[in-house]
């Protein structure tokens, strides 16, 4: 590559590269407008079928009413501040401080519970199992409030109203169960101690009396009383402590039976998606179905391609029908507040009942130590002390448990729920779903999007240069010449047409001539990619040359796959290779196949086309061509694999670069022009645009009688 440089014979304006500048805002817009005019009847097939789609499904979906009863958390008027006096009763203060701030959001999840379900089943004899049902429920709290919206959907707007109101008021009556439990475990333990407690204290009292009658009374000294009331202390908190460690076993026992017949989690959410695998076997159904049917266009339906297309789409259509419409895409599960309540409850019990029987040990002790010391005392003085602490300490533990008793009897009697309803549901409040016009809208935003996304992917997919505007965003090199493109079925058209090509190629002669300061004697002719049409340019050019100037040379210097010998019917034995290869002469190789056109063909085939093109001999073959004929055109091949065009560019004044409507890819066209740019190649003089689609209505009065160009040899 050391003998590639720069070349200005032409007097041409330097050519500094063809950078690749982002593409504006504005630019986008016209692409997608471009796309879509192109593919106009996919873009209203895709989102018409779309929302019809949506439409008819909407249509014939089940209808389904949901009404809304309002609760409200928490008890109405009452303020559970931190500073309230709790209760004698630890779940029951527990379940007080869930009507706090936090209180909707944990009711809400434990209002979605199988129990309740399975009572609102039985109780309206629903056909529906209580998980059915729970998946028609929905409970939801209003941000910053302490209020919930229970919702149940069904079949009809009054069976609906009907779950709503007989759910809530379900779950008000479960909470009140809740709040009730812990009253009612503690009036079945004070029911049973109470006979007792009742008939020691009788009986103690009995035995004071009698003592006291028999005896008389009897003044302690300081030194007894002292010794009698140490003991007496520990007696009475000893057996304080027998009475609260059983009360505390048996609210453990109520506790523990709770705790077995309650799940330790509960769902708090279950999520549903659509099947992104069936979304995304539509799209490639889409795009298979616009592929078959330009084939079919295209192609007889024996055709391979449209068979194969066929096979592929029938193959899409089984996997969609085999595809489910919804997923669900988990369920969170999160843990039972009244469960870890119960937990934490039955903790405290326990951690209870060990610390009582912590200070039993120790307070026995004690006593054990100070039996030695009542022994002492005069024996009558210590039997009054001792009858009269029993009848005192058994009238202590039976006021202890008959206001305790009180207490659970009230607790239990007055027990409200932490959940009132504020707002029945009502059938005229239904809401049907699923809504044709909220459906509907929504299906035309998607629609558009869908559509719009497919066309624009088919189109970047594609890519393909089409018209005169894509050339300086991708080159930064003006357009001069627009080739039509013929076409040969439309015989009416034909003449016209044939004779604005005609027209073309003498515009791009004129232009070449004026656009360069001094005379360009050599050209190169290339394109980015194969099928771009650079060598029929090459041809017709050189025809429509040789109606201007007294001598042309045509060279096909596309080595790898030359056509100019076979286009114009002439012979390759020595051509091209032969004459830089010094087997022959210029003036024996070329042959005349036009008035004042030579053609130069390939020749003889070689192996390495690269050494040849770059060598000292085809510099020489250009200088000698250039001293012998008024202008030299030079076929080059495509720039897209091959460098050998880019060799043959730094050997003339001027390279064209020839790209095809709706053919040239634009990333080749692109690359080409990177390339280019990075090696230096200052002299391309412009873009000729082939295959373009000719305006014939507007320039049919002057080809219609009058004035028809033509050329020597017709175009080929």
């Amino acid at each position: 590559m050391a003998n590639l440089e720069r070349y200005d014979r032409a007097g041409i304006a330097p050519y500094h590269g063809a950078p690749q500048p982002k593409l504006a805002d504005g630019q986008d817009f016209l692409r997608v407008l471009g796309a879509i005019r192109r593919r106009w009847r996919l873009f209203v097939g895709i989102f018409g079928g779309f929302v019809l789609l949506v439409g008819v499904a909407t249509i014939l979906a089940p209808k389904s009413y949901t009404t809304t009863v309002r609760l409200m958390a928490g008890r109405p008027g009452n303020d559970f501040s931190s500073n309230q006096q709790d209760t004698a009763f630890p779940v029951l203060n527990a379940l007080v401080l869930q009507s706090g701030e936090q209180s909707a959001e944990t009711l809400a999840q434990l209002a979605q519970q199988r129990d309740i379900a399975a009572k609102v089943v039985q109780q309206l004899n629903l056909p529906a199992s209580p998980e059915g049902l729970l998946h028609q429920i929905s409970v939801k709290p209003i941000v910053n409030t302490a209020l919930l919206n229970l919702s149940a959907s069904w079949k009809t707007p009054q069976m609906s109203a009907t779950i709503a109101n007989t759910f809530g008021q379900a779950f008000v009556e479960q909470e009140r169960d809740f709040v009730r439990s812990e009253a009612t475990a503690a009036l079945g333990f004070l029911q049973q101690e109470l006979p007792d407690a009742q008939a020691r204290m009788r009986d103690t009292a009995a035995k004071l009396a009698k003592f006291q009658s028999v005896n008389g009374f009897i003044d302690a000294s300081a030194h007894t009383q002292d010794v009698v009331s140490r003991v007496g202390n520990l007696d009475q908190r000893i057996d304080q402590l027998t009475v609260d460690q059983g009360e505390a076993q048996a609210l453990l026992n109520n506790v523990s039976g709770q705790l077995g017949s309650m799940p330790a989690t509960i769902d708090a959410s279950r999520q549903v998606t659509v099947n992104p695998v069936l979304e995304d076997l539509r799209t490639k159904l889409a795009a298979v179905e616009t592929q078959l049917a330009a084939a079919e266009q295209e192609y007889t339906p024996a055709h391979p391609a449209v068979i194969a297309l066929r096979q592929q789409r029938a193959a899409l259509q089984a996997q969609i029908a085999a595809q489910p419409t919804e997923l669900n895409s988990g369920t969170t599960t999160a843990p039972n507040p009244v469960y870890q309540s119960l937990q934490q409850q039955a903790s405290t019990y326990k951690a209870r009942i060990e610390g009582d029987a912590a200070q039993l040990k120790q307070l026995r002790a004690q006593r054990a130590a100070a039996k030695p010391e009542l022994s002492a005392l005069p024996s009558q003085e210590m039997q009054f002390e001792v009858v009269q602490q029993d009848a005192k300490r058994a009238a202590d533990v039976y006021n202890a448990l008959s206001q305790k008793y009180s207490d659970a009897l009230i607790a239990r009697t007055t027990a409200i729920s932490d959940i009132s309803i504020v707002q029945p549901a009502t059938p005229d409040a239904a809401v049907k779903s699923p809504s044709l016009t909220i459906n509907l809208a929504i299906a035309i935003v998607i629609g558009l999007a869908l559509a719009l996304a497919t066309v624009y992917v088919l189109d970047t997919m594609e890519r393909r240069v089409r018209t005169d505007t894509d050339f300086p965003m991708m080159f930064g090199l003006p357009l001069i010449a627009r080739i039509p493109a013929i076409d040969t079925s439309n015989q009416r058209m034909l003449p016209w047409v044939q004779s604005m090509t005609i027209e073309a190629f003498l515009h791009l002669c004129i232009t070449l001539r004026l656009k360069s300061k001094q005379p360009l004697r050599t050209l190169a002719v290339m394109s980015p990619s194969r099928g771009d049409g650079k060598t029929t340019v090459a041809l017709n050019l050189a025809k429509a040359m040789a109606n201007l100037q007294p001598r042309v040379l045509l060279i096909d210097a596309d080595l790898r796959r030359p056509s100019l010998h076979e286009r114009t019917s002439t012979p390759n034995q020595l051509g091209l290779s032969d004459v830089v290869g010094q087997n022959c002469s210029l003036q024996s190789a070329a042959r005349t196949i036009e008035p004042n056109l030579d053609l130069l063909t390939s020749g003889t085939h070689v192996e390495n086309p690269v050494s040849l093109l770059q060598s000292a001999e085809f510099a020489n073959l250009i200088d000698e061509a250039r001293r012998t004929y008024s202008v030299v055109i030079v076929d080059a091949p495509p720039l897209h694999t091959f460098s050998d065009g880019l060799l043959i560019c730094t050997r003339v004044d001027g390279t064209l670069l020839v790209v095809a409507a709706n053919t040239t890819d634009e990333k080749e066209a692109r690359n080409a022009a990177v390339q280019l740019s990075v090696l230096g190649i200052d002299n391309v003089l412009g873009i000729v645009l082939n295959k373009d689609t000719a305006r014939i209505d507007d320039y049919s009065d002057y080809f219609s009688e009058g004035f028809r160009p033509t050329l020597t040899g017709g175009l080929s």
